[in-house]
This record gives structure tokens, sequence and C-alpha cells, in this order.
């Protein structure tokens, strides 16, 4: 019997705009700024695993292997056709990163393997318990003292901020989206076991507040 593939919500809410998801997040959410921002919070090191969940069409894992060639790479997503994207730029920019067919809640990576674990506006499109999952298997994959940086969106912190969000619920759904607009991931990461958590950037857009948040596996515990 032939199975049925997983479904998953899309980088832009549809397959079909899928080839103009680097156009518009580089145009609309100044995504240069950030995101250089997002690779000095993570500060690659020589010798450093760094997984990024959701690597879309592989920005960011470029970025960070720029930042520091002797990091390793992972990236991980569900979309073939995203990571068709993300493994040509690689070759292109000569960048030796690896890419993998996976989702974020079911990583196909040993336990303790990962100095750092990175995502960047994938944690919207999931529901509550996938992303508790997602989490649970961020923490697993890490080393005692690794850590997860998160950018995603966040509770906003205006009117105009809220009504900005709204589109991106519309797109990737109201269920999905529901935990960031009210502010939930820091909980969802603690109960995880993450300590330390805390948001560590804020930038208003015009799709609403994105922030990043940190927090670090502990040293000697397991996962709760």
């Amino acid at each position: 019997m032939k199975s049925t593939p997983r479904p998953f919500v899309p980088a832009l809410g549809l397959h079909s705009l899928t080839g103009f998801y680097d156009g518009l997040i580089a145009r609309f959410l100044a995504e240069d700024a950030w995101k250089a921002r997002l690779v000095a919070t993570i500060a690659p090191k020589l010798d450093d695993v760094i997984v990024d969940l959701g690597c879309g069409t592989g920005t960011l894992g470029l970025l960070l292997k720029a930042a520091c060639p002797q990091t390793t790479v992972i990236g991980i997503d569900p979309d073939p056709a995203m990571l068709g994207r993300a493994r040509a730029k690689a070759a292109e920019g000569n960048l030796d990163i690896r890419f993998e067919q996976a989702f974020a809640d079911a990583l196909q990576l040993d336990s303790g393997s990962a100095t750092a674990v990175v995502s960047s506006l994938v944690l919207h499109h999931l529901e509550q318990p996938t992303k508790r999952a997602a989490f649970a298997e961020a923490f697993r994959v890490l080393r005692p003292g690794g850590r997860i940086v998160i950018a995603d969106w966040a509770n906003p912190d205006n009117l105009l901020m809220r009504l900005a969000y709204v589109p991106v619920q519309v797109f990737d759904g109201f269920p999905n989206t529901r935990d960031n607009l009210h502010g939930l991931l820091p909980m969802l990461m603690r109960h995880a076991g993450f300590e330390d958590v805390r948001e560590v950037y804020r930038r208003r857009t015009i799709f609403g507040n994105l922030a990043f948040l940190q927090g670090t596996k502990p040293v000697g515990r397991d996962a709760p």
C-alpha cells in the first residue's frame, strides 16, 4: 500500500508560492538586517555543530557557514522543493552544508550531537503539540550546555503590530499561529527542559513583532 505523505504548512502557506519565498522575505522583512543579528547571536565557532530547523532555502545556513567555515551546519526541512533550492544555493556558494528532509519533531540525529539549534520563522507553522515535540527533539539532540535560538513572531506590543499579524494568521492558519500571538513560546521551551529562557532581541515588521528567544540545555539533566 502506498503511504500518504505527512502534510505540512509550506513557507508562505501555499506550495504555489514557494518560488517567491526568498524575494518576498528579503523585500518585506528586512531579512539581511535581522538574520545578520541572528548569526551574531548564535556566534558560530570552530567545531560547532548547528542544526537549522526548518532551514527553507538555506539562507541562514549559508550565513552561518560563511561566518565560520569550520562550523558544521545541518539544515532540516520537510519540503523537498525548499531543500532543492537550498542545495543549489550552497553549491553555488561552494559551501559544504548538509541538508536532510525531515520534520522538526522527528529528527534523524543522534542525541547530544549538536552544540546549537536554531529556527527561523518556522514554529508559527506548527500546532502546539507539534511545537512541544519539536522543542523536545531540539533538547534531545543538543549537548549539555548547548543553546537553542528561535527567531519567530512574538506577542504584539501594540495594536498596530496586532493588526499587522493578521495576514500571517490567514496564510499560515489561526490554530498554528495562536501560541506566538499569546507569547507562549518561552513557556513551551521551559516545559521541554530549557533553562535561562529569555527574549534577546525584538523588532517591528510589516507583519508584526519578530523576536529572538534563547534557551540553554542544562548540564547533567535529562528532558522532563
